[in-house]
This record gives C-alpha cells, sequence and structure tokens, in this order.
C-alpha cells in the first residue's frame, strides 16, 4: 500500500506542476483504452486524478472521438462482417430510428445503451450521417460523464483508504453519485414518448 500511495502522490505532483502536458497524456490514453470495449471505470479514474472539469472535457471528448473511428472502422472495413454477426440488430435498429435518427440515437446515448454496440450499429447501417453521430455522441455522453467524473472526485485519496480502511469509501456525496446514473437512466425512460 506504501508503494501504490507514493506512486499516487508523484501522479498528482505531476498533474498539479504540468496540467497540459498530464491531460494531453490522459486524453491520448483515454482515448485509445475507449476502443477496447469492457474498459469501464475510466472516468472515475479520471475524475479521482484531474478533478470535475478538465477530466469531463477530457473524457467526454475521447470518447467521441473513439465512437467516431468505430464508426468509421464499421462503416469502411467491417460492415459485411457486422452485417453478417448482427444482421437482426442492424434491422432493429433501422426500424427503431425512423425518420428521427439524431433523437434515436441521442435516446440511446442516455439510456447507456452500450458504447461499442451503437457505433458499430450505426456505422453500419449507413443511414446516419457523420455529423449527427458526433454531435448525439458528444451530447448524449455528458450527462452520464458528468455523473461518473463527479463521483471520481469523491473518491478519498489512497493515503486516507490505506488510513481509515474500505470505511473512507462510504461517503454520502460518493454513494449518491454512483446511483445517479440509474436514475438518470429512468428518468429518461419516462420522459420518452411511448
Amino acid at each position: 500500500m506504501e508503494w501504490l500511495v507514493d506512486h499516487e502522490m508523484r501522479v498528482r505532483e505531476f498533474v498539479r506542476m504540468q496540467p497540459v502536458k498530464a491531460w494531453l497524456i490522459g486524453f491520448l490514453f483515454y482515448t485509445c483504452l475507449s476502443l477496447v470495449p469492457g474498459t469501464a471505470g475510466k472516468a472515475l479514474v479520471c475524475g479521482w486524478v484531474y478533478g470535475f472539469w478538465p477530466a469531463t472535457i477530457l473524457v467526454d471528448g475521447a470518447l467521441t472521438i473513439a465512437a467516431i473511428v468505430t464508426f468509421f472502422a464499421s462503416r469502411f472495413l467491417f460492415r459485411e462482417t457486422i452485417e453478417s454477426h448482427f444482421g437482426v440488430y442492424l434491422e432493429v435498429f433501422r426500424r427503431n430510428s425512423g425518420t428521427n435518427i439524431g433523437y434515436y440515437l441521442l435516446m440511446l446515448r442516455l439510456l447507456h445503451t452500450p458504447f461499442s454496440f451503437v457505433n458499430y450499429v450505426a456505422g453500419a447501417t449507413k443511414i446516419v450521417s457523420t455529423k449527427t453521430f458526433w454531435w448525439t455522441t458528444q451530447l448524449g455522453l455528458l450527462p452520464a460523464t458528468m455523473i461518473f467524473v463527479y463521483a471520481g472526485t469523491q473518491i478519498p485519496s489512497l493515503a486516507k483508504i490505506a488510513e481509515r480502511g474500505v470505511w473512507a469509501l462510504f461517503d454520502a456525496k460518493l454513494l449518491v453519485a454512483l446511483i445517479a446514473p440509474s436514475i438518470l437512466t429512468l428518468l429518461v425512460r419516462q420522459i420518452l414518448p411511448k
């Protein structure tokens, strides 16, 4: 634990002394990790390391870039493979999107539909313009990003966790922040037209 606490202090000192360089490294790292499905929890770590606003901008921007990369990959490189393996989902996507594809994509993002799934399906269908995909991703991921980053800012330092044990994590603000994404999803489902 002492080794971890020492390294946390070094990371925090680096972020404090060289904020732009640290942010750019984090942005590049986050973007690359976002291209790999199943790497959840990154926004919490960013909030913990960078603070609320820098981490919010970093996470939303990196996720949007990663989404556009996978969108283009599915449209130009893997479309046939995606159609052969996920044809049923593509048909459901086409049918449900109707005439207002922007609204549909925005709701998928707000409802936490799996990130990679939306990227690949939207790219493979060829009914979504790049501009629509970009703005719905950027805007739709923002509320959950802000919640997760805020939760990360509420996580205590490793030194405090080492001192107080697991009880250091039991904080009302942190618990509310971790429950908030589920509440957001329920609220969005309630306001959606039936």
